[in-house]
């Protein structure tokens, strides 16, 4: 059985699903209703941080993420209940995580909810590989082929960073009959086989050989992304695809050899460590259908895949900025410690912080993820009362603050942009609720447009700076 559901869901509880119309909202008979109600009639909350997560792979596209949220133990990734009214009704919540997840034999996939153009934009940014080409799509349109688009991203690059030194070896022990001597004569196969000596010795060598589980697994990652994706997925990796397919061994994968591969001993070398990273996305590749079935029948624990979207957002945005403002230093989650001498010191970590080179002034902004169409409360009273502690903070060097969305509708200005903070016209300090206006079919160029409009409103926050 499988759900479907975007992330950032259903936070108002706005879309319950009525008892009626279960077998239609997910396309079940009979059994699969009352599969569907057993598994809402208890409430089922996944969060960071819960025991649950344990045979759930949470993956970062930065370390420094997992400091900041350390302590946060309320970051909702799903949950599932149900409440009694006149007529039943089933809610699914989701937060900020996309992903797989597999519960009780229903496979969960959470969604970016902009899965085109605006998705391949982001991760071109957060990777530095730009794969414009609108050529590279899946070739079915399957929900969990968006996260699949994501993790190949993650394993191009990461493998593209490694192989620089190259692909991990071993010494193996080798034997060799021939004229030449090479490494150690072999003396007890000499007293057997050549006396009288017949101009051949057997000799014994230890040689340099690729780790063959380790090159299997890569080579059979790289087809997969082909067979999805097309060749244009890997092209700035050719060479190395050369070389997987001259040393494949032939043999199918499995989990056992993805296991082998992981736990090679020649990626304990400092030189190959960055392949324990590789081989992490290579084996979410392989199992991402050869061997779900047997995820699928796991009813006890909640196993799955899921990414931080985000934070791929945030990443995107400071890339972004960073490229269109070389005056400005842009930096992603800066510590800011407050109270650090009493017991309840903390720190804050706004999202964005643009610092001018020169006179030192700040402008601190807030990545939101979430769905917003410029009504009152799509700008969370938690949002805004975060983003006005982050510009407390700045006192006299701030100029501007403001939340930056993925818009659902074009900007009023008038509405969105406030000269003063707090809107009381008593300092100059702007703030803003703006974006980039993102729609699923729009084109990568129609994008790239919005960018700059983006940019350009940014711009006039700037300007005399």
């Amino acid at each position: 059985m499988r759900i479907s559901v975007p992330v950032n869901h259903n936070f108002y509880e706005e879309a319950p699903i009525l008892e009626s119309t279960l077998s239609k909202s997910f396309d079940v008979n009979k059994s699969g209703v009352k599969h569907l109600q057993k598994l809402f009639s208890s409430v089922y909350e996944l969060k960071l941080g819960a025991e649950q997560l344990k045979q759930v792979k949470v993956l970062n596209f930065k370390s420094k993420r997992n400091k900041i949220f350390k302590e946060d133990e309320e970051r909702l990734i799903l949950k599932l209940y149900s409440k009694e009214k006149e007529e039943k009704e089933y809610y699914i919540q989701t937060g900020l995580y996309a992903g797989i997840l597999f519960h009780k034999g229903c496979k969960i996939n959470i969604t970016t909810r902009y899965g085109g153009a605006f998705l391949k934009r982001m991760l071109n940014f957060v990777n530095d590989i730009y794969v414009d080409n609108e050529q590279i799509q899946a070739k079915k349109d399957e929900t969990e082929n968006q996260f699949l688009f994501i993790i190949a991203h993650l394993f191009i690059q990461s493998l593209e960073k490694v192989v620089v030194l190259g692909l991990p070896q071993q010494y193996q022990k080798q034997q060799e009959r021939s004229q030449k001597v090479r490494g150690s004569i072999n003396f007890s196969d000499y007293l057997k086989r050549d006396i009288p000596f017949q101009g051949k010795l057997t000799t014994t060598f230890r040689e340099r050989i690729y780790a063959q589980e380790i090159v299997d697994v890569l080579y059979l990652a790289l087809r997969k992304l082909e067979s999805v994706f097309g060749k244009e997925i890997h092209s700035r990796l050719l060479g190395l695809c050369q070389l997987l397919k001259q040393q494949y061994s032939g043999c199918f994968v499995n989990y056992e050899t993805i296991q082998k591969a992981k736990r090679h001993q020649s990626i304990y070398n400092p030189m190959y460590r960055g392949f324990k990273k590789v081989l992490e996305y290579a084996e979410i590749i392989l199992l991402n259908k050869d061997l779900m079935p047997d995820y699928e029948k796991q009813n006890l624990t909640t196993s799955g895949y899921l990414f931080d979207i985000a934070e791929l957002y945030e990443i995107y945005l400071e890339k972004l900025l960073s490229r269109n403002f070389p005056e400005w230093f842009v930096s992603g989650q800066v510590e800011l410690p407050i109270y650090q001498k009493q017991f309840y010191h903390r720190s804050f970590f706004p999202d964005l912080i643009m610092k001018h080179k020169t006179s030192g002034k700040i402008i601190v902004l807030d990545a939101k993820f979430k769905r917003i169409e410029m009504q009152n409360r799509d700008v969370d009273r938690a949002d805004l009362h975060q983003i006005h502690s982050y510009s407390g903070y700045y006192k006299n060097e701030l100029i501007a603050s403001g939340l930056i969305y993925p818009l659902s509708k074009k900007l009023n200005l008038d509405k969105s942009h406030s000269n003063s903070l707090y809107g009381n016209d008593n300092n100059n300090i702007g703030f803003i609720v703006d974006g980039i206006y993102v729609d699923e079919n729009q084109t990568m160029d129609e994008l790239i447009e919005c960018e700059n409009r983006f940019v350009k409103r940014m711009t006039q926050l700037t300007i005399n700076y």
